[in-house]
């Protein structure tokens, strides 16, 4: 019997069978769960967004001014996040549950290091870190990323903590926990914000209060061993080398969350150099509405990527090649839904946020510029799962680089000085698209390669195949 199945079945908590031959019905199971989760984190930031906003527009970009140095530090998570859900979900396809519990342990412990060494960098150097805020904008972002730094090791700890009940095929337990944690948050945010006039700083002790109450029903998940993880406080010192596999897969996901947030701030700053700060508020808004529709698309990757590792670790290639391909479907039809939706009602959405009208006028066109494109993000984000499950960092790399690193970059240098705020959006929509396309190409390629390759046992495969096979 599989090492998923048995006694686990029974409890309504308990993880899935990540074997089960019903594999669109799995996929389902994991990935709506992962989607509905994430959708809800989209929506506790819409929503926080509207209570800032009824602060006023300066509140808005001074938290779109700290985002970029949040997203810095959870890179780092999620890249820990990604390389140990992989690895434990090829662990878990090759039988080696005792190897799964061990990487989730180590994983956590460097995860919330990281994060309390983050947060002692960032209270000792505020003023350092929020170098893009305008004079009127850098007290409000200072006081909001001091309180915020408090909440650091516990974002890293849910982050893979999240992954890793994920990994094992419990997408619904991390669903209903962050369901938990942002309906928490959401009802806090506007009594910590009017209810006790904290404005701004409200929001980060709200944040931190729901973090608590996420992390302790996780700490009862696992005291009352209701997964298939076993998660301890007794790894050895010798047992960090388990972290180097990790490290290596997770790395892409770190430098593209790394370049994002990187390609965020100068977009914000191009965004500022042309139209101040109702041009931060309104580049900052459209970001926040393309979040809401790709935390979706991600949700479903992220149940289906432990569906995919699980099929590679038992050299299952065939299951790999059908898993992909209902997932390419699934994603593209989310994200093409919400893109065209966007396009359409682009200001509308945008007034959710904002009654001031440059600001509405301005997030208008950039939602255009960027959801158009938007259309293709199901196809890179199945291709980057692909490549993580397989073990291809390289090749996850240049995806996941692509959209805000390598195309994006030399656009916004070569187009806003020639042709002022419309050469920002054409650099936001010509790299999101070329993104897109070699998407495309590369997912045909490599639904290619396993179609030739899959009668042949795992071993014959190449561990780091070439880019594109």
């Amino acid at each position: 019997m599989n090492d998923m199945s048995g006694s686990l079945r029974k409890p309504s908590l308990a993880p899935e069978d990540l074997a089960s031959p019903q594999l669109f019905r799995l996929l389902l199971r994991l990935g709506l769960p992962a989607m509905f989760g994430l959708s809800i984190n989209a929506a506790h930031h819409t929503i926080n967004m509207v209570f800032v906003g009824m602060i006023g527009e300066d509140q808005i970009a001074a938290i779109m001014i700290v985002l970029p140095i949040l997203m810095l530090v959870a890179a780092f998570g999620e890249g820990i996040g990604v390389g140990v859900a992989t690895e434990v979900g090829r662990a878990l396809g090759a039988g080696k549950r005792s190897r799964a519990s061990t990487l989730a342990s180590v994983s956590l412990a460097a995860g919330v290091a990281f994060g309390a060494a983050s947060a002692v960098v960032i209270v000792v150097f505020p003023s350092f870190l929020v170098f893009g805020a305008t004079p009127a904008l850098e007290p409000l972002a200072q006081h909001y990323l001091l309180i915020i730094a408090v909440s650091i090791p516990l974002t890293m700890a849910q982050i893979i903590l999240d992954f890793l009940a994920i990994a094992e095929g419990n997408a619904r337990f991390s669903m209903w926990t962050l369901v938990a944690c942002f309906a928490l948050n959401m009802i806090l945010d506007p009594i910590m914000i009017f209810g006790f006039g904290l404005g701004l700083q409200g929001v980060a002790i709200a944040t931190i209060l729901s973090q608590l109450v996420a992390l302790s029903i996780y700490g009862a998940y696992h005291a009352r061993r209701l997964g298939t993880i076993r998660p301890t406080f007794g790894w050895r010192f010798g047992d960090l080398r388990h972290l180097k596999p990790i490290l290596a897969v997770g790395a892409p996901t770190t430098l593209t969350s790394l370049a994002t947030a990187g390609a965020i701030a100068a977009m914000l700053s191009v965004a500022g150099t042309f139209h101040g700060e109702d041009g931060i508020a309104g580049v900052g808004i459209a970001l926040r509405l393309l979040a809401v529709g790709a935390l979706p698309v991600i949700g479903i990757s992220l149940g289906a990527q432990s569906i995919l590792s699980f099929a590679w670790g038992r050299g299952d290639i065939s299951r790999v090649r059908s898993a992909t391909r209902i997932l390419t479907a699934v994603t593209s039809a989310v994200g093409g839904v919400y893109g065209l939706t966007a396009v359409i009602f682009s200001e509308h959405l945008a007034s959710f946020l904002t009654d001031n009208a440059s600001v509405v006028s301005i997030a208008g066109q950039v939602i255009i510029a960027t959801h158009l494109p938007f259309l293709l993000f199901g196809v890179r984000q199945t291709l980057l799962v692909l490549f993580q499950a397989q073990g291809r960092p390289k090749a996850a790399l240049a995806v996941g680089l692509a959209q805000n690193g390598y195309l994006l970059f030399p656009l916004l240098a070569l187009l806003p000085p020639f042709f002022g705020f419309s050469g920002l959006l054409w650099a936001m929509f010509l790299a999101s698209a070329l993104t897109g396309l070699l998407s495309c190409f590369c997912l045909a390629r490599s639904l290619g390669a396993l179609r030739q390759r899959a009668a042949e046992p795992l071993t014959a495969i190449r561990s780091h195949p070439r880019f594109c096979p």
